[in-house]
């Protein structure tokens, strides 16, 4: 439903980040994009974050999408996949991003090719599925950027993730939303205090992190 074959699920939630044995020796830089999807971006989703949010989040977004791939450095999607079977669950998630269902495909607003890696996830932390680490492994990523939503949620536990494994973590912060403005001050004050490094699109396009480096063929 990505347009990939580049996706890879895992059910039953990953280990503790703290023993991932990432470095930041090649010093390649990943774009992490979390839960673009449609039951989170648009208005007629379950769990929008609001017009406003949501357009913001997608523009910048997409300029990181370009980005990357005229540095030819390698872009991750990692998405939400709930099952129906946990009904509590969804109760409380208003049953947004359930597999298989419209709502959880990636907002066709964004942009998507063949070749971007996909990531399921049914846990809050992207690092939940295992097989991201072993990816970002395997191809010698040592920095990760990331974009996405909610900010206090799957955004927040993946930064924090990613900087517990080694990577080095940075957060566009015109790139990240929350259905609610103190959420979004929040989650970013806490990141923050834990030494994310959080820049607006326009500092991070301007600064040295996007000179090119040796790109993943």
């Amino acid at each position: 439903m990505y347009g990939t074959v580049r996706t890879v699920v895992w059910e039953d939630g990953g280990g503790d980040p703290a023993s991932y044995p990432i470095g930041i020796t090649n010093m390649t830089t990943a774009l992490l994009l979390i839960d673009l999807q449609i039951d989170f971006l648009s208005d007629t989703g379950r769990m929008p974050v609001g017009t406003a949010n949501a357009d913001r989040v997608i523009m910048a977004a997409n300029r990181m999408i370009e980005l990357f791939e005229e540095r030819r450095w390698p872009i991750i999607f990692i998405y939400n996949q709930f099952r129906k079977a946990d009904v509590i669950a969804n109760f409380f998630r208003n049953h947004a991003a359930i597999e298989g269902s419209v709502g959880g495909n990636m907002d066709p607003r964004v942009i998507s090719h063949d070749g971007f890696f996909f990531f399921a996830k049914s846990k809050n932390s992207a690092f939940s599925n295992p097989e991201l680490t072993e990816h970002l492994k395997k191809t010698g990523i040592g920095l990760v950027v990331i974009c996405g939503v909610y900010a206090e949620g799957c955004v927040r536990a993946t930064a924090l993730d990613a900087q517990r494994a080694n990577l080095s973590t940075t957060l566009i912060s015109d790139g990240v939303a929350s259905n609610r403005e103190f959420k979004f001050k929040w989650a970013l004050s806490q990141m923050r205090k834990k030494g994310i490094r959080i820049v607006s699109l326009d500092d991070y396009l301007e600064s040295d992190s996007n000179k090119p480096r040796e790109p993943i063929c």
